[in-house]
């Protein structure tokens, strides 16, 4: 599923700050990135859907596009209950729709106007979405913004009906890559190919405050 680069490419290829969606994508499919217990993981991968006794569809799930933002959060896959990191592809169309539904998890005056009206269209969204620091490679805070999504409900279960595509656990090459950052043999480090990503309807990324991208 994932296409690889080297770190200096990697870099390379990235605005140096602001809020951007980063991610592996081309013209059908954006790869986002989970982490879970075996339970979970081990039921998605063989069904490449989400179910099974212990995932909890009332609970609000995060999606990340950022690979490395998902090793700083997961911490490279050694968190309790994040032992798995899984690489989900899932349809343009649908990461789009998702996007135009978010509302912001924090209160923007950009774009909501008042308070009041914020928390009248919070209460209401089955999408959240928050920006967070990205950090780099061995974990320090960058100038740059990662985005995550929180589905839950209706539109969770759409996400996991009709959008993925894809489900792959990359647990082993996140564990390779750790190690090569471990044993500072930084030239054979392999990154998932990732690019600011705009979705075909670029009004999305001021309603989600994104920095806008030059096409």
């Amino acid at each position: 599923m994932l296409r690889f680069e080297n770190y200096q490419e990697h870099e390379k290829h990235l605005p140096s700050e602001g809020k951007f969606i980063i991610a592996q994508f081309d013209k059908e499919s954006i790869v986002i990135y989970q982490a879970f217990k075996d339970t979970i993981a081990d039921f998605a991968v063989k069904n490449q859907y989400f179910g099974g006794d212990d995932y909890d569809f009332n609970r609000m799930t995060w999606l990340k596009p950022s690979f490395l933002w998902m090793m700083y959060y997961s911490r490279w896959a050694k968190k309790e209950n994040q032992e798995n990191v899984l690489a989900i592809r899932i349809s343009r169309k649908g990461f789009d729709e998702i996007l135009s539904y978010a509302v912001m998890s924090t209160f923007y005056k950009n774009i909501y106007g008042t308070n009041e009206a914020w928390e009248r269209q919070l209460s209401d969204t089955e999408i959240q979405l928050q920006w967070e620091p990205y950090h780099d490679l061995f974990g320090n805070k960058t100038d740059r913004k990662a985005v995550k999504i929180g589905l839950k409900g209706e539109m969770l279960q759409k996400y996991n009906d009709k959008w993925i595509l894809e489900i792959q656990n990359i647990t082993p090459y996140v564990e390779e890559q750790q190690q090569l950052i471990t044993t500072n043999q930084l030239n054979k480090l392999k990154l998932p190919i990732e690019r600011a990503y705009a979705p075909n309807d670029l009004t999305i990324l001021t309603k989600i405050d994104a920095t806008t991208i030059s096409l």
